[in-house]
């Protein structure tokens, strides 16, 4: 049932950082065909790249599927050489957010300049773009499984992040072994639906405030995940539940989305604790298989609906750096 102040909530809490990247993109446009969530489509095995021409720099890209344009943001970092398969690092926003937010909110730009990887910030369709109801300003929304309406069981985005890949492929040099996912809240939500329907392209995954609700999922291999919430999360809450009305469907609560991946990856039984600073603890199950896999759940104590090491939204801990750890554990784990 519709509520306004679920309304309000949503609205307010997932749109991440308001403030926007200060560079200004270069905008061109490429068709690609409409791509079906199911079967995976096949993977390059990239070992080299000839005749690319895109450099450092960051840019708006578009791409056609299912009949509409579709947009993402690709920072390319200095150094980047374009016959040289470099690591890729896809950023889905939050519900009612974009991928200008994204980009500050989890400061995966900067951090592409040091460490050398390509960052990719995807956009989601509003309603508007979706059924023509709306304004184009309506709250963005991804097809994650059980959340967001309105794009749940109505747009492909998985197809849409097939398309991406495949025109990003086109213009960078990414390397398909070393491909990762993170999101935030309904993005985190989107990027658990990729680990389990994309498991040949993605390397591993890291949401933040969003947990696996997928049915069924059946990873094609096993898929690392590392997995950032607070226990005071009031929208998407820790322990999980059914508080999301028309928006999504009832959730599993971080710890039982963790379990899940380690039984998927078959690892132990029993969690470890491999971080803990102030607030912040990280357990992994470990002894999986490949021992690569881990299945790891990062906790704040007492955090909101935020992302860690970003303090200016929701109060974010600094005791952890969401983006900073996720690339730790991406950079160790490439796709076999």
């Amino acid at each position: 049932m519709h509520h306004p102040r679920l309304t309000l909530a949503l609205t307010a809490l997932l749109l991440g950082a308001a403030a926007c990247a200060s560079s200004q993109p270069h905008d061109t446009h490429r068709d690609a065909p409409a791509a079906s969530a199911s079967p995976e489509p096949p993977v390059s095995e990239r070992t080299a790249c000839t005749g690319l021409t895109v450099g450092p720099g960051t840019y708006a890209w578009t791409v056609k599927h299912e009949g509409r344009t579709r947009t993402y943001r690709v920072h390319v970092p200095p150094g980047y050489d374009a016959t040289r398969p470099a690591p890729a690092v896809l950023a889905f926003h939050g519900f009612g957010s974009n991928e200008l937010k994204m980009e500050t909110l989890t400061g995966l730009s900067t951090l592409a300049d040091t460490e050398g990887f390509v960052a990719v910030y995807p956009r989601a369709l509003s309603p508007a773009e979706i059924s023509g109801t709306g304004t184009q300003d309506s709250p963005r929304s991804w097809n994650a499984g059980g959340c967001c309406f309105p794009a749940r069981g109505v747009v492909d985005d998985v197809g849409f992040v097939d398309a991406l890949l495949a025109d990003l492929d086109a213009r960078v040099c990414v390397d398909p072994h070393r491909t990762y996912a993170m999101g935030f809240s309904n993005g985190g939500y989107f990027t658990y639906r990729l680990a389990c329907e994309r498991a040949n392209r993605f390397a591993a995954v890291a949401p933040v405030s969003g947990p696996e609700n997928v049915s069924p999922c059946t990873p094609s291999r096993p898929v690392p995940v590392l997995h950032f919430h607070g226990t005071d999360d009031d929208l998407i809450h820790y322990a999980g539940g059914n508080n999301l009305g028309r928006y999504g469907e009832v959730y599993p609560g971080a710890e039982e989305t963790v379990r899940r991946w380690a039984k998927r990856n078959g690892c132990g039984d029993t969690a470890v604790q491999t971080y803990q600073q102030g607030d912040s603890t990280c357990t992994a199950y470990t002894g999986c298989t490949p021992q690569s896999a881990t299945a790891s759940l990062c906790t704040v104590q007492g955090g909101k609906h935020a992302w860690p090491g970003y303090p200016t939204f929701n109060n974010g801990t600094l005791n952890l750096d969401a983006t900073r750890e996720a690339w730790r554990f991406f950079k160790e784990r490439a796709r076999p």
